[in-house]
């Protein structure tokens, strides 16, 4: 992402643990909304 000159929503580089954080959202990202103990498909498209 520092590579293609992405930038944090503060204007910085990103770290090794934003981008950790970002992709331990993954089922968000592929389709699925959690909440609590309720996991269902979301309303968003998928992204990966």
């Amino acid at each position: 992402m520092n590579l293609e000159n992405y930038k944090t929503q503060q204007g910085k580089a990103f770290t090794k643990v934003q981008v950790k954080r970002i992709l331990d959202r993954r089922s968000f990202y592929s389709g699925m909304y959690q909440y609590a103990n309720v996991e269902a498909i979301g309303k968003h498209q998928a992204i990966i």
